[in-house]
C-alpha cells in the first residue's frame, strides 16, 4: 500500500484520528460529539491513553477491567467512515508494510448520540436503540456490504407515494451481538427499539425550513409513518447508517442507542427552550454503552 492511501502524521500515528497501534481497544464507544468524551472519562476505572487530533478527540480507558476506546467523531458520515476506517486499520493492518495482518481482529463498535424523535408515543427524553439505519450518503456506492434489500424497497416504495420522488434509500441492520444485548433490555435504562434515519445533513435533510426554501418539510411526517418488520421510524440523526454500513464491510459489530433531545412532531426540544439540560441522561446512557461493550468478548 502505497503511503498516501493511509496517510501517517509524522509520529506514526495515523492522519485524522491521531492514534497509533497500541492506544485503540477492539471495543469502541464512539460519540459524534467530542465533548461526551470528558463525560465519559470519571466513569472509567483507569486512562491508558488520550489523544486526539483535528475534529477528532479520544481517551483509551478500562470499565470493569476491560479495555475501551471512546472516540467523539464530530458529525456526519464522512467523519464516521474515517473514524471506522483507521480504528479498523489500528488493528488489522501492519502500518509499517501496509499490508493486513494474517489473522483479521473483530472490532465492537456503539454509538452513543443524541437525536429526533419522531414517533407521537415516544416521550422527549426517551432513548432509541436502532435495529436497523436507513439513509441516502453515498458510501453504499463505494463499499460491498450486506444490505437489507427489503427494507430499502419497502422505503423506496413509501417515500415514492409520499413525495412523488424515487430516491436511492439504504438500509442496514445492526449486527447480532448488539441485537442480542437490546433484546435483554437491561435494569439501569430502558430504550425503544426501532428504525433510524441517518439524515445527510441537519436542516432540510431533515426537513427543517430555517431560513431557506426547503423541498421537503413533510419528511418527519412522512417517516414515522413508515413501518417495516414490526419496527416504526423512531429517530432521526446522522451517523447510525454509515456506521451500520462499515462495519458490515469490514466483518465487524455494530449498534446504536441514542438519546432523544428533539421531538420533531411535536415541536419539543430539551435544553434552555424545551426544558432542562439532558447531561445526567446522557451520562447514564454513556455508563450504559460501558456496560454494553464490557461484554464484548
Amino acid at each position: 500500500m502505497q503511503a498516501s492511501e493511509l496517510p501517517l502524521l509524522p509520529d506514526g500515528t495515523l492522519y485524522h484520528i491521531g492514534m497509533r497501534p497500541g492506544q485503540a481497544s477492539h471495543r469502541c464507544m464512539l460519540v459524534g460529539d467530542p465533548g461526551r468524551v470528558t463525560l465519559v472519562e470519571p466513569l472509567l476505572e483507569t486512562v491508558e491513553h488520550r489523544g486526539g487530533h483535528r475534529e477528532f478527540t479520544w481517551i483509551t480507558g478500562t470499565y470493569h477491567g476491560k479495555s475501551i476506546t471512546i472516540l467523539g467523531t464530530g458529525i456526519g458520515a464522512d467523519n464516521t467512515e474515517i473514524a471506522v476506517l483507521e480504528l479498523d486499520a489500528l488493528h488489522n493492518l501492519d502500518l509499517s508494510r501496509g499490508q493486513p495482518f494474517p489473522t483479521q481482529k473483530k472490532l465492537y463498535f456503539l454509538r452513543i448520540g443524541t437525536s429526533g424523535l419522531l414517533q407521537p408515543e415516544t416521550a422527549l427524553g426517551s432513548v432509541v436503540f436502532s435495529v436497523y439505519g436507513v439513509g441516502l450518503d453515498p458510501l453504499p456506492l463505494f463499499y460491498q456490504a450486506p444490505l437489507e434489500s427489503e427494507l430499502a424497497k419497502a422505503l423506496q416504495s413509501h417515500w415514492h407515494s409520499r413525495s412523488g420522488q424515487n430516491w436511492p434509500w439504504y438500509g442496514v441492520a445492526a449486527t447480532g451481538f448488539f441485537r442480542d444485548l437490546a433484546e435483554k433490555r437491561g435494569a439501569s435504562l430502558s430504550w425503544t427499539p426501532g428504525i433510524t434515519y441517518s439524515a445527510a445533513g441537519f436542516y432540510g435533510p431533515q426537513g427543517r425550513a430555517v431560513r431557506s426554501v426547503v423541498r421537503f418539510a413533510q419528511i418527519p411526517e412522512w417517516l414515522s409513518e413508515f413501518s417495516y418488520a414490526g419496527h416504526k421510524v423512531q429517530n432521526i440523526e446522522m451517523e447510525v447508517a454509515p456506521l451500520y454500513l462499515l462495519a458490515r464491510a469490514l466483518g465487524h459489530e455494530a449498534g446504536a442507542l441514542c438519546l432523544g433531545v428533539a421531538h420533531r412532531r411535536r415541536g419539543e426540544l430539551m435544553y434552555r427552550n424545551g426544558g432542562g439540560s439532558p447531561e445526567e441522561r446522557m451520562r447514564r446512557l454513556l455508563q450504559l454503552g460501558l456496560e454494553w461493550l464490557a461484554e464484548a468478548p
